[in-house]
């Protein structure tokens, strides 16, 4: 066995032993145990990092893979299908290795935030177990090598998504809220098995390797039309598990749990795992199932972006962008724009980590108060809280010199290179990209202004009888606010330097000439697309002022085509791929522009409203209460599930239940009923008739035995005497009569 899938093993499995070992022991150990779940997590993180700089590092190759698997079941031949085997196994790529390190470095920084955050709860050790349990299972994700083996882990990390939402189970909310994460990603999990199904009653396996084959080799006996459904069901896994539409309601209310939480699997790893496995299966996506990817991606992010600008509470705003960023990245593996997709997932996960942490010492040192309002002048109490939460905001923003700058212009590049090459109603897909981003840059910054700059408004906020913590620190509010420990502080540190451009990219301006997207490569697309794609996008070109390289057979001649060739490894075994690419490349510089603007505007306009305040933000509310409303009731999403499908099926649920009574139920009763009447007439027919028949002749036999009782004295001159009355009685009978 090799050493990368030996260390790659031991880094899965050190968490789950953690776990085991804390959940039965945690109350009988020195701190309840933390040091062992960390250090588990920290081990695990030396040995992904040996893998990366191995994988990534070392070998430098886009096309780098390394599979090991074994038997798992051996069905033997079986009859019409021939030998069967289900297998189990690892692969590592560079995707893998990077994804390795994502996991394993947030859950350790989580894992020391949290030995401050979580300090004097009764169920300390629990949390820490917990947190092992979800990152082994996050972990087996990511190094699945088949289909079912990642359905088993991602119903795995499910449970330990519910187990966390849910940690401070006493509150009604906090019960409700792991309900509702947990029963949405069921529906996204049934479409996804399904479209495991379909791929397996063709190949008769899960392996993603076999499939891809498969596919390539011909050998998907069914329609395209079902290839398509096949992608479009699998990615609904994304849609539950990355809070997509229309799956996207149950991540908000998850901010239920620990903030450490909300961080480690709400914004950068769990809710990663749905473009992760996006990614995976990437190659086997028709054109039709990459449309729909990017119509869903580009819509969530504007529709939770414009729902993010009007929330009060600090961790719903950024649970609100985690939604919408994730809409960036499912986006952007629609438009073909699969590198940067990835690359913003890595960016994310480092930033918006950085952000709920941040908002997690903000909570912490203000006394549990989450509300925005209540908040202000914290930048000089928390320096270094406001710094990193700074620099992390800026890069979720999109601000040059940091990652987020990078990884999102280039999925707005190639939303414009997809748009100019579809044509059409497809320029809403990057209309909406640069809409969200207006909006992501109004809303960070309406949020820092009202958190760290400004006075304190604690005193103002209206008394709550319901509000322990309004009680417990009415005194304390505004005056005792400071900065928190280290173990909160270095975490902190650690993903603020990593939202900066220099960890990627030497060039702050283009990630393209850093290493990053010179290890991710778009993989061959297996399913390859028909039509006159070098007239459409020439069209389209001019329509849009873009100048479109001529993708499939003069551009190969073009000396600027061959270096850019070179550095994105187009895919022109496609020429629709191919177009895009080139016209995504034309793209980059104009993304980088609109993008600034909508940066400036955007963080402009929440200066004007929440810092300098020229507009006041409740008189502009109420002139614009419908459409207020509308953002701050986040669509009213909750209330029309609530109004469709919850009363729908409770309404169900009580036709059935209906049908059943007076239906199903009437029939047995009335077959019960009938069975009863002719038994009951059976039986009077057998009393009356047969047992009457019955008795009838035992009394004859009776009274006969009674009469010839009397003369059969035993005596036999009484019987002589009865002989001669008889002769007597013959002859008389016989000659006299």
């Amino acid at each position: 066995m090799d050493t990368l899938i030996q260390f790659s093993i031991i880094a899965l499995l050190l968490p789950l032993v953690s776990f085991v070992f804390l959940i039965f022991t945690n109350k009988k150990l020195p701190r309840e145990g933390d040091f062992i779940a960390a250090g588990a997590v920290g081990v695990s993180l030396i040995l992904s990092l040996y893998i990366f700089f191995q994988v990534v590092v070392g070998e430098y190759n886009p096309d780098y893979s390394l599979t090991w698997n074994f038997t798992w079941i051996d069905f033997g031949d079986v009859p019409g299908v021939g030998p069967l085997q289900i297998k189990m196994g690892i692969l590592i790529d560079n995707l893998t290795a990077i994804m390795l390190v994502v996991v394993n470095l947030i859950s350790f920084l989580v894992h020391v935030f949290s030995m401050g955050y979580m300090a004097g709860d009764k169920y300390y050790g629990r949390f820490f177990a917990y947190l092992g349990i979800f990152t082994f299972s996050m972990l087996g994700i990511v190094l699945a090598d088949n289909l079912l083996a990642i359905y088993i882990f991602w119903e795995l990390v499910g449970l330990s998504s519910y187990l966390l939402i849910g940690f401070f189970f006493e509150k009604d909310s906090a019960a409700n809220a792991q309900k509702k994460a947990f029963m949405t990603n069921r529906i996204g999990d049934i479409g996804m098995w399904l479209g495991i199904l379909i791929l397996y009653s063709q190949f008769h396996t899960f392996g993603y390797e076999e499939i891809f084959q498969g596919i390539q080799d011909g050998r998907f006996t069914m329609s395209e039309g079902w290839l398509t459904a096949a992608g479009i069901l699998l990615f609904c896994g994304c849609i539950g598990k990355s809070a997509q539409f229309p799956l996207h309601v149950w991540l908000p209310d998850a901010m239920e749990g620990p903030t450490p939480v909300s961080a480690l699997i709400h914004a950068a790893t769990m809710v990663a795992a749905g473009v992760y496995f996006v990614a995976r299966i990437f190659v086997l996506l028709t054109v039709d199932a990459l449309h729909v990817i990017a119509i869903i991606g580009a819509f969530t992010a504007f529709m939770a972006a414009t729902i993010a600008i009007t929330q009060h509470d600090i961790k719903r705003v950024l649970a609100y962008s985690t939604v919408s960023q994730l809409g960036y990245m499912v986006m952007g593996l629609g438009v073909g724009a699969f590198a940067p997709a990835f690359f913003h997932l890595v960016t994310h996960a480092f930033f918006k980590a950085c952000l709920f942490l941040g908002s997690g010492a903000v909570i912490h040192a203000a006394h549990h108060e989450q509300d925005m309002r209540w908040m202000g002048g914290l930048r000089t109490k928390m320096p270094w809280t406001f710094a990193t939460f700074t620099i992390a905001m800026l890069a979720l923003a999109g601000l040059p010199l940091t990652s987020g700058f990078m990884s999102k212009d280039a999925i707005l590049a190639g939303a414009l290179g997809f748009a100019a090459v579809e044509g059409g109603l497809y320029y809403l897909i990057p209309a909406l990209g640069f809409t969200a981003a207006l909006m992501t840059a109004f809303y960070m910054g309406r949020q820092m202004w009202l958190v760290f700059f400004g006075e304190n408004r604690a005193h103002l906020k209206p008394e709550d009888p319901h509000d322990d913590h309004h009680h417990a620190h009415d005194d304390h509010h505004g005056h005792e606010v400071h900065e928190v420990s280290w173990e909160m502080r270095l975490p902190l540190v650690i993903l603020a330097a990593l939202s900066i451009f220099f960890v990627y990219s030497i060039n702050p301006l283009d990630g393209a000439k850093g290493w990053f997207l010179h290890v991710i490569k778009t993989p061959n697309t297996v399913v390859q697309s028909t039509g006159d794609y070098h007239n459409h996008t020439e069209d389209h070109a001019k329509a849009s002022g873009l100048f479109i390289k001529e993708a499939y057979a003069e551009s190969k001649s073009d000396t600027h085509t061959e270096s850019h060739d070179a550095e994105h490894a187009s895919v022109f075994s496609d020429p629709r791929q191919a177009a895009i690419d080139h016209a995504t490349h034309d793209a980059h510089y104009m993304a980088i522009a609109f993008s600034s603007i909508m940066l400036l505007f955007g963080f402009g306009l929440a200066y004007v409203v929440y810092f300098k305040g020229i507009i006041d933000p409740d008189k502009t509310a109420e002139k614009i209460k419908p459409l207020y409303l509308y953002s701050f009731n986040k669509w009213y999403w909750d209330e029309i599930y609530d109004a469709t499908i919850i009363r729908g099926s409770f309404m169900l649920s009580n036709m059935m239940a209906w049908f059943d009574k007076n239906i199903v139920d009437g029939m047995v009763n009335f077959v019960g009923s009938s069975s009863k009447w002719f038994a009951f007439k059976n039986g009077r027919f057998d009393q009356l008739v047969v047992d009457g028949a019955v008795n009838f002749t035992a009394f004859i036999i009776q009274f006969f035995g009674l009469v010839f009782r009397k003369i059969q004295t035993g005596h036999v001159q009484t019987y002589v005497a009865l002989a001669l009355v008889a002769i007597i009685g013959y002859f008389v009978y016989f000659f006299i009569g």
